[in-house]
This record gives C-alpha cells, sequence and structure tokens, in this order.
C-alpha cells in the first residue's frame, strides 16, 4: 500500500471520485498511444475474457475501460457493451481507437462508452448478465473495494457474473504507488462473499475453461508454504482471475 497515494485521500470522508479522476487523467495519452494496436499479450487476454464470457448476452458493462479496447471487442458477445472509466481522457481516446480499430467489426454500433467511476455505477439495478474490471480493483482505496463491490452486485442480474483481473498479491509483484488494495485468491473471495457474491470460480491454470475458485486457493496456499515462484505465472497464479456470481 503507498503512502505516497494514501495522503492524497486522508480526511476524505465522502466522494474521493475526484481524487482518482485527477490521478487517472490520461493526460499522458499521446498521438503514438491512440494509434498503437494493442500487444500482442493484450490481445491474447482480450480473447481469454471474451471466451470465459461467451455470447448471447443482452448487456455487459467494463469498469475502468482505459483505452477501451476491451470493450470494444467484447461487441459481439451482447446486445450492449457499456465501458466506463472515471478518466474523460480516457473515454475520449477510447471512443477514437474504436472508431479507428474497431469500425469495420461486426456489431460495433452496439458499443458505447461513459464517464463514470467504480463506486457510483449511473445504471439501474439487475442491468447486466456479466460486468469486468481488469487492472482496476488493485488502484481502489481499501476504503472503496467494498462500495465498488456491492455496486457490482446491484447492477447485475441474479446470476449475473463479475470477472475480475488483477495481480495476486502473493504473487511476486514489485510494488506500485498506485496499487493501494492488493489480495490474493482468498482475500478477494473473501471481500467479494461481504459483497453478497454466492459463488466464485477460476480459470483451470491459463485456459478459459472454469473451475471452482477454491482450486486456486489451495495452488497459491501450497506454492507459498514451498516458497516456489518459477511456476506463478505457469499455473496461472500469479495474477488474479476471478469469476464471482451473485
Amino acid at each position: 500500500m503507498s503512502d505516497l497515494y494514501l495522503d492524497r485521500f486522508r480526511g476524505v470522508q465522502g466522494d474521493r471520485e475526484a481524487i482518482y479522476a485527477e490521478i487517472y487523467k490520461g493526460s499522458h495519452i499521446g498521438e503514438e498511444e491512440i494509434n498503437k494496436l494493442p500487444s500482442r499479450r493484450r490481445q491474447k487476454r482480450i480473447h481469454l475474457y471474451k471466451s470465459i464470457i461467451g455470447k448471447g448476452h443482452e448487456q455487459i458493462l467494463e469498469i475502468g475501460c482505459g483505452l477501451g479496447d476491451l470493450t470494444s471487442g467484447l461487441a459481439e458477445n451482447a446486445r450492449r457493451v457499456v465501458g466506463t472509466d472515471v478518466s474523460a481522457r480516457n473515454i475520449e481516446v477510447a471512443k477514437i481507437r474504436m472508431e479507428k480499430f474497431f469500425r469495420n467489426r461486426p456489431n460495433i454500433e452496439r458499443v458505447e462508452f461513459h464517464r463514470m467511476g467504480a463506486t457510483n455505477i449511473k445504471c439501474e439495478d439487475g442491468t447486466f448478465d456479466w460486468v469486468v474490471s481488469t487492472s482496476l480493483i488493485e488502484h481502489l482505496h481499501p476504503d472503496d473495494i467494498q462500495p465498488h463491490l456491492k455496486e457490482v452486485v446491484r447492477v447485475l442480474k441474479p446470476g449475473g457474473r463479475y470477472l475480475v483481473w488483477a495481480p495476486n498479491r502473493l504473487g511476486h509483484h514489485e510494488d506500485r504507488d498506485f496499487h493501494l488494495s492488493m489480495f490474493s485468491y482468498r482475500e478477494l473471495v473473501g471481500e467479494m462473499t461481504r459483497a453478497g457474491f454466492k459463488k466464485f470460480y477460476t480459470t483451470f491454470f491459463n485456459f478459459s475453461s472454469l473451475v471452482n475458485a477454491g482450486f486456486k486457493n489451495s495452488l497459491e496456499t501450497w506454492m507459498t508454504a514451498l516458497r516456489i515462484k518459477a511456476f506463478w505465472s505457469h499455473l496461472g497464479v500469479r495474477n488474479i482471475l476471478l469469476v464471482a456470481e451473485k
């Protein structure tokens, strides 16, 4: 947890969205970033997320959409796909990149982008079949984890699912100033249970097939006890990929 950035939040009891918007304002995004295709690694992850979510849904929400490539890529998975981000600049860039790289993709007209924070989702209860966030939850202030998760539960339909990708606290990552809330698999399942999620799944190693999340809980516990570092990435536990069901 970074004292440098936590200091920005101290004494703020209510809405912290303005501070998030200031920190992640996206002013560094220039023409080079706008015109750059997603990396091969990013494209591989997008394919994985799409495979997990599957097709035939009514509505999907991505929170913290960044440059918007995943949101745009999900156009064929649902009748409506919404990407949100606290940064107005990110939303602007996401729209530009959708037109530049995705305009000829089937069903791209189903995609829309809106500026919105992660703890105040301006959507009606029970709207979405799926919610997804990648590299978001670790950037939230610890006091915002439960408000965020409860908002996701609120906007999901009964039986809806939340796909989260985040670095694993136990996964041998270097400290980063922006990472305010880091979890292991077991810890994140605990937080999501408190928020109202009922069932938890994860990928089988690095494949798209889903298994009970207890598999990764046990794996990270076993590997931590044995102090094994080399195979965390190969076994799919260096980062968290968790699907929680309402």
